[in-house]
């Protein structure tokens, strides 16, 4: 059976973002402002239970698809991540794609957050000529961990909505590359702590 028969779609209500200039009607900037609504919704939510129980080296619960929507000029703009619920660390997207393609392009940082998300521009994931660019994130938290993925291609279009022709192989081009990842490698670790927490690695370190 396909791992997209494992997805399950959670909309949520959209928001209306305003004073948008058209200049900056990219997927960067609409991921900065909508995560930053939902985190600021989302952490208002208690938690009944434990959601992820147990965390798994080199896989994952289940696959969702959450959906994100706001409104421009009476237009409804949804972009989506696919989210690998339950993984063992919240930097497992991160990790998969350095593994593979190097150092990211740039860092995307949500306000209050500490940690990024890291945009990957122009990756030809399957070797065939076809570019696209690729936004991971995660989330660690009590009783909730995830490892997720948004994905556009060169001209900035969502690949994993509903109707994409494409949305499945990507989703199983990740959840592989998860099931395949390679724990003793740590460069990504050194190159990202240096980054965010450099006092952090020097503790890792010593």
């Amino acid at each position: 059976m396909k791992i997209l028969a494992d997805l399950h779609a959670r909309n949520h209500n959209p928001k209306p973002l305003a004073n948008i200039d058209e200049k900056t009607m990219k997927p960067a900037f609409f991921i900065i402002l909508l995560l930053f609504i939902f985190s600021c919704s989302s952490s208002q939510k208690v938690v009944e239970k434990d959601k992820c129980p147990k965390i798994y080296k080199n896989k994952y619960t289940e696959i969702l698809n959450e959906k994100y929507e706001t409104v421009y000029k009476n237009d409804t703009i949804q972009y989506n991540e696919i989210r690998f619920e339950c993984v063992y660390s919240a930097f497992y997207t991160h990790k998969i794609m350095f593994d593979k393609f190097g150092k990211w392009d740039k860092e995307i940082y949500p306000s209050n957050k500490k940690h990024p998300i890291l945009v990957w521009e122009k990756v030809d994931l399957f070797s065939n000529g076809q570019k696209y660019n690729v936004y991971t994130n995660g989330i660690e938290e009590w009783k909730h961990i995830y490892a997720s993925v948004m994905i556009f291609n060169e001209n900035d279009i969502d690949v994993l909505n509903n109707e994409s022709t494409e949305k499945e192989r990507l989703t199983n081009y990740f959840a592989d590359l998860i099931k395949k990842h390679k724990t003793e490698k740590k460069d990504f670790y050194e190159v990202y702590w240096k980054m965010v927490d450099p006092e952090k690695w020097k503790r890792i370190k010593s």
